[in-house]
């Protein structure tokens, strides 16, 4: 009996004396008690089963059988099957690894076992192995057949000890052979020719055989191009050699198996190597995507990021392997009490938006940049309409009313940087940079004493200063106080009615003839975006119907609908900001691209180039009809 005297021990001891993974419990249970009174005096462990040996026998039973190691069968309960009964005898026989490399791999027939069909499966060696290796194993069957060619026999295992356990043996039987005949000598000279220039390499490995497998193995789990290229030579002329012989000794048989394995497990890590470097290739190209303009990127934009020759980076990693890639890095920080190197931030419609933590400060004075330019062009034609019709507001006189007209436009305009300059994360990273060898220049310095600066400081715009410039672009009769005040004044007391609009409004603009220019370009640019035969309607239709992907035609004319009402709500912002005098390719392709980068929903839909030339067209036909002018 076993010195071990746990239950699922003594149980697998017992079974193998009588040989089957059934045991009768009312014959166990007698036998222990018996065992244990005539050798506790030896051996006190065995004391726990000299008293009530039924009640504990069983008790601990119930918990081996919720292990799944055990099942009590029987109608009165008085049988228990051993699972891994077959398994545990498999493992036994790879414990003497240096004593049984003279023999061939285990099998039913030199274990004398009989395994039933459910706990085996069966894998031929060449067609089935590669790719048991290359899936996840989730399967319960424990022991592995595997089937060598040409009726070189079998090798029972189980699951756990593939590849690496399996392959240690493999080299184990391949010293075994070099060394019981000798030929380690005619091996090198056989493989000389194809390590021409590699002499060395050809005799280290050859060393490393006969001294340190184990080094063997670890090139084999590295995937080193030199190893896999001899292991390939090797193993082909093994095979060759020892396949001209009649008949074969127990320990070649063992080195043809050994050889077989070895060859296609170095394929396997060679293979899993490359694919490895591969993704790790893409992954730096990823992160250079990441390091350019605009700095921050959708969900949708980071899975369409390519490499330098415009091979799309999702296909050289998975979806699973990009989002696994990127929790972590935004999760877990390379230095302690610092950010993580990616980061989100979130916009007020729900759109999160990835950005690296080196970049953030770029982006934000990036944002500030653009954000600047249409701002001043906003107030600038707001305040020129407020002193065309002699009138002032406290935004024009006040600092406090300026940051409020300010932050109302960054709020409509510049919903990024609304989002990043409201998110406490840039705070963290503008004194992470500012502590760190990497200062900040001071014209990049965002706060001020953990305050984020004023808006008009940010974006510098000085009050005094706008106001000034937009007097400048007006008659000169408006900035002379005695004239303004007279105008003024007529103006107020004839005027029969007072136009009020929200402040933010800009006012529409009356027909004139740079608008009948912008409607006679469009014309031209429709023909050379519209087919002869069809019309702009019909060819919307068409173009249309290439990016929409509902079945119900109700919900087809809803989502076409959405998307042309933000078109033309996104059209007329950007008219605000920007006077266009002509429409032609370049103008349509800038106008296109504007406004699918400002609407999370646009960038949303699968076909982008069946959506942007879908917007040029739409766009032509809006100027065309002068609806947003």
């Amino acid at each position: 009996m076993p010195q071990k005297t746990d239950l699922y021990s003594v149980l697998y001891s017992f079974a193998r004396k009588n040989e089957s993974p059934v045991i009768e419990m009312g014959v166990f249970i007698p036998f222990l008690e018996k065992y244990a009174k005539r050798i506790y005096g030896e051996k006190p462990e065995w004391t726990r089963w000299i008293e009530e040996t039924g009640t504990k026998v069983w008790t601990e039973a119930n918990h081996l059988e919720e292990e799944g190691k055990i099942i009590i069968t029987g109608g009165d309960m008085n049988r228990v099957q051993l699972c891994y009964y077959y398994a545990e005898q498999i493992k036994e026989a790879y414990r003497n690894a240096d004593e049984d490399s003279i023999m061939p791999f285990p099998d039913e027939e030199s274990l004398k076992i009989t395994i039933p069909p459910e706990q085996l499966k069966p894998l031929d060696i060449r067609m089935d192995l590669p790719r048991y290796l290359e899936e996840p194993q989730e399967e319960m069957v424990p022991i592995i057949k595997l089937v060598f060619a040409n009726d070189r026999g079998s090798a029972l295992v189980i699951a756990p000890m593939i590849p690496l356990t399996l392959l240690e043996f493999s080299l184990l039987k391949v010293r075994n052979y070099l060394l019981r005949h000798g030929n380690k000598e005619y091996i090198q000279h056989k493989l000389a020719p194809q390590f021409t220039g590699r002499e060395e390499h050809l005799r280290e490995i050859l060393d490393q055989i006969m001294i340190r497998p184990s080094d063997c193995l670890n090139d084999l789990k590295n995937g080193r191009e030199v190893s896999f290229y001899f292991w390939a030579s090797f193993c082909n002329l093994v095979r060759i050699d020892l396949n001209q012989k009649n008949e074969l000794l127990p320990e070649e048989i063992g080195a043809i198996q050994a050889v077989s394995i070895i060859e296609v497990c170095s394929s396997f890590f060679k293979n899993r190597t490359t694919k490895t470097k591969e993704i790790e290739l893409a992954f730096k190209n990823f992160e250079l995507e990441l390091e350019k303009p605009p700095y921050y990127f959708s969900r949708d934009a980071i899975t369409r990021f390519k490499d330098n020759k415009g091979v799309p980076l999702l296909g050289q990693y998975t979806q699973a392997g990009l989002d696994a890639y990127i929790k972590k890095r935004v999760t877990e920080p390379v230095t302690p009490n610092e950010l993580p190197d990616l980061l989100y931030f979130y916009t007020d419609d729900g759109a999160s938006w990835l950005v690296k933590k080196t970049k953030l400060l770029s982006l934000c004075v990036r944002l500030l940049a653009e954000a600047r330019l249409i701002i001043i062009k906003i107030i600038s034609k707001r305040w020129k309409k407020l002193l065309k019709d002699f009138r002032r507001e406290n935004a024009m006189d006040d600092d406090r009313e300026f940051e409020r007209l300010i932050a109302s436009y960054v709020d409509e305009y510049a919903p990024v940087l609304k989002a990043l300059l409201g998110d406490r994360k840039l705070y963290l990273v503008h004194e992470e940079m500012k502590n760190s060898k990497r200062s900040i220049p001071e014209s990049s310095r965002l706060f001020d004493r953990d305050e984020l600066l004023p808006l008009r400081v940010l974006l510098l715009l000085k009050r005094r200063q706008l106001l000034s410039d937009t007097k400048l672009l007006m008659p000169f009769w408006y900035t002379l106080p005695i004239i303004s005040q007279l105008a003024a004044f007529f103006m107020n007391l004839w005027k029969k009615k007072k136009v009020t609009r929200d402040e933010k409004e800009v006012y529409k603009e009356k027909e004139d003839p740079m608008r009948e220019r912008l409607r006679n370009t469009a014309l031209e640019a429709k023909v050379h975006l519209v087919p002869e035969n069809q019309t702009l309607d019909s060819y919307l239709d068409e173009l249309s119907s290439r990016w929409r992907k509902l079945l119900n035609k109700q919900a087809w004319d809803n989502l076409v609908e959405d998307v042309n009402s933000l078109i033309r709500d996104r059209l007329r912002n950007i008219l605000r900001i920007q006077k266009h005098n002509t429409v032609n390719r370049s103008t349509l392709d800038k106008l296109t691209t504007s406004i699918i980068n400002s609407s999370a929903g646009l960038q949303k839909i699968s076909d982008q180039k069946a959506l942007f030339l879908y917007i040029k067209v739409y766009l032509v036909k809006l100027f065309i009809s002068k609806s947003v002018m």
